[in-house]
């Protein structure tokens, strides 16, 4: 295991008393924020009611307040290890000290988009965590991998990995917490309302066309995925020696 960075260890202190470096509560609206941009974004791509918040809750699930488990906005993972905060600003700061450590395979927001593997995904940092960007772009990518798979479950797979054993177990872990949602919805339908209206392609963090461009460039310059943790992850076909 490798050994931990000073910087490091703050961050783990930070996240585990639930303080930021700034200072700020955590705010109790933030535990719907990654829910409601995944919500949106299914009715807005037309896909399964329901898959993007699964994925939501396995890649950031964390227990609330009120005991259930919800996706958390302002989640990190760095070289494998978990790590919540109370605030945006304090998952920012988190993410900034680790890339200055030179730590480089970083996911963070709802959908833990991979920052090393999306370099352009966003414009910056505090971008990555607006919720409805980050959602937009695990959307955007889940879109594009079903469009060059045979089902939804298959894209599911391959939007942690395209290693066979690694994707089905994942697939069958998003399912799984799938099914319970539907069954928790059937059951409290008022707690689990239908999504709301689809947001335009203006909407504020959404820059649409260069979403699709990011995406593109993995058509041309990627193929299978790679084992390293976390969800949106690749391997160079013939420039890993360069």
């Amino acid at each position: 295991m490798k050994a931990w960075t000073p910087s490091q260890i703050l961050i783990w202190v930070v996240a585990l008393f639930g303080i930021t470096l700034t200072g700020v509560p955590a705010s109790a609206d933030d535990w719907d924020v990654c829910r409601n941009a995944a919500a949106r974004m299914e009715q807005q791509h037309n896909m399964p009611k329901g898959m993007m918040t699964s994925i939501a809750l396995v890649e950031s699930g964390r227990r609330s307040p009120t005991g259930d488990v919800k996706s958390w906005p302002w989640t990190i993972n760095a070289d494998g290890r978990a790590y919540y905060f109370a605030t945006r600003n304090g998952a920012v700061d988190a993410v900034r000290r680790l890339m200055a450590d030179g730590v480089r395979t970083i996911d963070i927001g709802c959908m833990q988009v991979n920052l090393r593997f999306h370099p352009r995904a966003f414009t910056s940092v505090e971008e990555a965590f607006d919720p409805m960007s980050n959602v937009a772009y695990a959307a955007y990518f889940l879109r594009d991998l079903e469009t060059r798979s045979e089902s939804w479950d298959q894209a599911i797979g391959r939007y942690h990995s395209f290693s066979p054993a690694l994707n089905a177990r994942y697939s069958a872990r998003v399912q799984a917490v799938w099914g319970k949602e539907r069954e928790t919805a059937r059951a409290n339908p008022s707690q689990h309302p239908s999504p709301v209206e689809a947001l335009s392609a203006e909407h504020a963090g959404l820059r649409l066309s260069s979403y699709s461009d990011e995406l593109q460039r993995y058509s041309d310059d990627f193929t299978e995925a790679s084992v390293i943790p976390g969800p949106i992850t690749w391997t160079e076909t013939a420039s890993l020696s360069r």
